[in-house]
């Protein structure tokens, strides 16, 4: 008499099996929302990271859910981001993000944000070390929209130049004598702001005022502890060994440090000074309105214009 033989099922197989697949599914369920999130933030970055160490059916079943999702798109409200930024930002950056007492904002490549996660790090955060602070009320989504109008302003035209900046590099050279001064490329004296690339931080209006009117606008750093400084504050030091006048290169409670216009480097314990004066408004720079002709000022403003490397 034959048997039949029946196929019996593993209790405990059928148990593990199913167990496997339900912590996959698990898996699965827990990490949709934030795999649609990241992919519509970052496709490439954060599918490779997500599927780096998976499981291989994991790592299947999570690339068919990138595929298969429909990926909802980050609203940018451009009009917001305008209003938010003339509140916000126009006061430093000018209106239409030309540039003032902050840097134009008119050029595609930014310097400090790269990318559109850099620049609204930057927006949120400020940039430590320049006069560049950050706005916590503009964390989320109003932080997204500003940052997309600020894009936006990387599409209009840059601004025309003046004058010949072939000719403004001689004024620069010869009769302003800039670079006795100013660092350009690495060559001069750092007594005043350095202009590598200046071209791409200040617009045509504050290089002309710079240039005939320096008292007007002086660079400012922003310190969290401190708040706005002038960056470049002339000081004037009286001591039994002299008067000293140049510009302020650090400052605590008990020292202050100076460079003069020769470059000459200095450092006076503030008690055994006679007198020590912060000359606000005042700029070592002299203006040039009486040393240069208009189309020379003309030419100089275009060719700071052009250092945009």
């Amino acid at each position: 008499m034959q048997h039949k033989r029946t196929a019996t099922k593993n209790p405990q197989t059928g148990d593990q099996t199913s167990r496997h697949y339900a912590r996959i599914s698990a898996t699965i369920y827990r990490t949709q929302s934030s795999l649609v999130w990241n992919l519509a933030m970052s496709p490439k970055s954060h599918l490779n990271r997500l599927t780096t160490h998976c499981h291989p059916l994991l790592r299947a079943c999570l690339v068919a859910l990138a595929l298969c999702t429909s990926l909802p798109t980050v609203a940018q409200d451009t009009e917001n981001g305008e209003q938010l930024f003339l509140t916000f930002c126009a006061r430093c950056h000018g209106i239409l993000g030309e540039g003032g007492e902050g840097p134009s904002l008119k050029r595609a490549e930014l310097v400090h944000a790269p990318n559109d996660d850099t620049l609204i790090a930057v927006i949120v955060g400020g940039i430590p070390g320049t006069g560049m602070p950050g706005s916590w009320l503009l964390e989320g989504k109003d932080s997204v929209d500003v940052a997309a109008y600020v894009r936006s302003l990387g599409q209009l035209p840059p601004e025309q130049m003046p004058g010949n900046p072939a000719a403004g590099e001689l004024v620069y050279q010869s009769n302003g004598n800039c670079s006795s001064c100013h660092i350009l490329d690495g060559v001069g004296n750092g007594i005043g702001p350095e202009l590598t690339g200046v071209g791409l931080r200040r617009n045509s209006e504050y290089l002309r005022r710079a240039v005939t009117n320096p008292d007007a606008d002086q660079p400012k750093l922003v310190d969290r502890f401190r708040g706005s400084l002038n960056a470049f504050l002339t000081v004037r030091v009286v001591s039994e060994l002299g008067t000293y006048e140049g510009m302020r290169v650090n400052e605590d409670a008990f020292t202050v440090q100076m460079r003069d216009l020769n470059g000459e480097l200095y450092s006076f314990e503030k008690a055994d000074l006679i007198s020590y004066e912060k000359e606000l408004g005042h700029s070592l720079m002299p203006g040039y309105n009486a040393a240069l002709s208009e189309q020379q000022i003309d030419d100089v403003v275009s060719y700071l214009m052009s250092l945009r490397d």
